[in-house]
């Protein structure tokens, strides 16, 4: 039952028969890659390693990491899924939908273009986007948010260090009176997302992720 709740979850992610199946073909390995515990701390080298596909890091509330692999890459969308029934979907490094998480983004969605947090890197920029929050039977929310690059900064990820540039985005929700700030570490040359932190739902939670093998 588990397993199917993931893939009708995939599903309603806009998955179709093609994407379930590339699903299929990384499932059995999936399950037994994360049998094994992380415990409080990082994914390791040898963890990462041991995962011969696009691989990234998430954790929630400052929880213990875990790892998510890459299923699909729909022109961008990048649907990440894991063993432990959590589905992710990632644009331009930022959250565009989750399954599984005790407080899910239903969707996330703009009558324009969002813009890449590493367009920040040329000149702030202001972008709007509407979510969706199912369980608190809210949809549509207009985000209103306001993009800076703030400077070089480095980032470690598996013990090494990388040159990043640090963006913030400053968010606001109006009708729900909801401020928060969002940060990216963009690679300045290819303007990968390297890592972020992002508040994905009004009751305060906290998703951190980073890319432990990046897409090809």
């Amino acid at each position: 039952m588990r397993a199917l709740a993931i893939t009708s979850a995939m599903a309603l992610m806009g998955c179709n028969s093609a994407r379930e199946s590339a699903y299929g073909q990384y499932g059995q390995f999936i399950i037994a890659a994360f049998k094994q515990s992380f415990g409080n701390g990082a994914v390791t080298r040898q963890q990462a390693a041991a995962v011969p596909y696009a691989s990234m890091g998430y954790r929630l509330n400052s929880g213990r990491e875990l790892l998510v692999v890459l299923a699909t890459d729909t022109a961008g969308d990048l649907l990440w899924t894991s063993g432990q029934h959590i589905a992710l979907m990632t644009r331009d490094g930022r959250i565009r939908r989750t399954v599984g998480l005790p407080n899910d983004v239903g969707a996330v969605t703009s009558s324009g273009d969002l813009g890449s947090p590493s367009q920040a890197l040329k000149a702030p920029f202001y972008s709007t986007r509407q979510t969706d929050f199912p369980d608190l039977g809210l949809f549509g929310v207009n985000i209103r948010c306001h993009a800076v690059a703030r400077g070089k900064t480095s980032v470690s990820i598996l013990s090494t260090a990388i040159a990043t540039v640090r963006v913030t985005e400053t968010c606001r929700a109006e009708e729900l009176d909801w401020n928060f700030t969002d940060s990216f570490w963009v690679d300045p040359t290819s303007g990968m997302i390297w890592r972020a932190v992002q508040h994905i739902h009004p009751k305060g939670d906290i998703l951190e992720t980073e890319l432990l093998r990046p897409p090809s």
